[in-house]
């Protein structure tokens, strides 16, 4: 098997940022409205494709927050990794922790619909959380700079051929089953942490 399949998978990851970035631009100034407010306006929203995979920077009143996807290929394994940064200095990471693991729990047994020759599969033989969140999930502590914290699911070998030739619906099942949980956790752990 070739790097194809993971050039194919980060396609679809950057898209995902891209739809992501394109639905919420409306709500954040963008270095393409630069060009129509004062120079001293501070760009709120950015993205980001390079090798360090796909981002989207969130950076409006108290609001600083940057996450990413990226695509790797290690040992004949295709892995998909989810991040955000961390600047909360107390942030609960046991709680988003065991919010990811409940989820992942009950969702990763759910079967996936569509498309049609993916029927059947359950969520978790798909996209495969090693160890289940132990060794999937990592924080990555930094003194000064933002925390990271990364989660990453090994994509089925089985699976990769059926995922490549439908970008469109990968991509759909890709956003609604690994990013979107995490967002949502992260969203409301933030806010906890925000209120206490």
């Amino acid at each position: 098997m070739t790097t194809k399949p993971k050039e194919s998978i980060d396609g679809v990851l950057g898209a995902i940022i891209d739809d992501w970035y394109g639905n919420v631009s409306l709500h954040y100034i963008t270095e393409e409205d630069l060009a129509e407010t004062a120079p001293e306006t501070t760009v709120q929203l950015k993205r980001f494709h390079d090798a360090k995979g796909h981002r989207i920077k969130f950076n409006k009143y108290d609001l600083d927050i940057t996450y990413g996807l990226k695509a790797t290929w290690n040992d004949k394994q295709l892995n998909i990794e989810i991040s955000v940064n961390n600047k909360v200095h107390h942030f609960d990471y046991e709680d988003f922790r065991e919010q990811l693991f409940a989820h992942y729990d009950h969702a990763g047994s759910l079967r996936i619909t569509k498309p049609q020759d993916l029927k059947r599969p359950m969520y978790q033989e798909v996209f495969q959380l090693q160890n289940r969140l132990d060794h999937a999930f990592q924080v990555e502590k930094n003194k000064g700079r933002a925390d990271i914290m990364r989660l990453t699911f090994q994509v089925s070998e089985e699976y990769i051929d059926r995922l490549i030739v439908r970008p469109g619906a990968t991509r759909e099942l890709i956003e609604r089953y690994c990013v979107a949980p995490f967002r949502s956790a992260y969203a409301r752990v933030y806010r906890s942490s925000q209120n206490s």
